[in-house]
């Protein structure tokens, strides 16, 4: 593992880059040159402990030999470690072509790029898919209110009324997501992919019992439950009466 900074220097962002490709340093001493902190990782695994350890802005991923769905599940990997803040991901390719790309955004990189970018476009797009993402983590950040349930991101504080309510990690996930889409059926389907990250329902029933815990938590001492039941589809929050 390489990490290039520049001490003294304001740091625009903490870039991970992923590939024997950027093992020269010279791309990373070029993005250090405009500000950008960089980390250097050979391959996955260590891009995990590195995740794992720093707040990373960026992920810069060389494709390598990967393909198709390997290459959808090393990103998704490498995101999940970073869950609760996600990050872009730039993807590296020898050569760039229509499937390429299709491939690269297919499997959750945000951007396709040839290994052979000059430097001042790389930068822009580095800079503008920032902006996006930063923007983006902000919005999430923004506290969620629905009626008399208030939700914090930030500090993941729950209030119900003038009560604040302790969730487990899931839990709070579950009401989060919930709260975001009041007024509107979320189905079990959905619950799982965007809370466990699930792609496909694997006939756990892994969404009811969380929605039984919460219930258990939210509702006590109030007047109002706090989450419907669709029979048959899945639960909501709804707004007022």
């Amino acid at each position: 593992m390489e990490i290039i900074m520049k001490s003294g220097d304001t740091m625009h962002g903490k870039l991970l880059a992923v590939g024997t490709f950027f093992k020269d340093g010279i791309m990373l001493h070029k993005l250090q040159e405009e500000g950008f902190g960089a980390i250097a990782a050979d391959n996955e695994r260590e891009a995990v402990r590195i995740i794992n350890d720093e707040h990373i802005d960026m992920l810069l991923l060389e494709r390598s030999g990967h393909m198709g769905y390997s290459l959808h599940k090393i990103i998704k990997a490498l995101l999940r470690e970073q869950g609760e803040r996600p990050f872009p991901v730039i993807l590296f390719e020898d050569h760039i072509h229509k499937q390429a790309i299709i491939e690269g955004l297919e499997a959750g990189a945000n951007d396709v790029v040839p290994k052979s970018i000059e430097a001042e476009e790389l930068l822009a797009r580095i800079r503008n898919l920032l902006r996006i993402f930063r923007f983006e983590n902000e919005r999430r950040n923004e506290e969620v209110v629905v009626g008399d349930l208030s939700i914090d991101p930030g500090t993941r504080k729950v209030n119900r009324g003038e009560q604040q309510i302790s969730l487990t990690v899931k839990e709070f996930d579950l009401l989060l997501y919930l709260a975001r889409n009041a007024n509107r059926v979320c189905t079990r389907e959905e619950i799982l992919k965007n809370v466990w990250d699930y792609d496909f329902d694997m006939g756990t029933n892994v969404v009811d019992v969380y929605i039984r815990h919460l219930r258990t938590k939210m509702d006590k001492g109030f007047g109002k439950k706090l989450i419907q039941s669709i029979r048959g589809v899945g639960y909501k929050i709804k707004e007022g009466e």
